[in-house]
């Protein structure tokens, strides 16, 4: 007997692979290009910006877990999009705390993307909440980016790349 995939399941399966190729980053590696951030300019607020480096990674840090925990748990978490958040202080502490905190970024990325790696998770199912795995998978991917574009723009300002 011939072990067959069908069209349905050749679908998900693509659709898994471009889902974690997008929560990694893609052509801009997230968790790489927060590493090669310099600990020194983490803090640093450049005029006409209200943010530093580190307030973006606390900020996508945040954002993240969130979805995350919809993810683990869709119906004790159906609130996905709740206030911004912002750490008080725009300089990390320490660099042991601003690796500290990249280190629990890659971490809840790495969970997300086993989760939807898992053929059993059901990236499709429509919550209470009206969403799906998916979108919350989608949605980290797109504010992901769109935040490492932040850190990435700061960085070239002060000579980090």
């Amino acid at each position: 007997m011939q072990n067959s995939i069908t069209v349905d399941q050749q679908a998900d399966v693509i659709m898994r692979d471009n889902l974690v190729e997008l929560l990694k980053g893609g052509f801009a590696p997230v968790v790489i290009l927060l590493e090669e951030f310099h600990f020194d300019k983490a803090g640093v607020d450049l005029d006409g910006l209200p943010f530093s480096a580190w307030s973006l990674l606390e900020h996508m840090k945040h954002r993240q877990k969130v979805l995350l925990q919809f993810m683990k748990d869709p119906e004790d978490n159906p609130e996905v999009w709740p206030e911004a958040y912002w750490p008080d202080n725009p300089v990390p502490e320490n660099e042991e705390i601003w690796n500290n905190s990249i280190a629990e970024f890659q971490k809840d990325l790495e969970e997300m993307i086993n989760l939807v790696k898992d053929p059993d998770t059901e990236l499709y199912k429509v919550y209470s909440n009206g969403k799906t795995l998916a979108w919350a998978a989608m949605t980290t991917f797109h504010h992901n980016a769109y935040t490492i574009g932040q850190v990435k723009a700061i960085g070239r300002q002060l000579g980090v790349w």
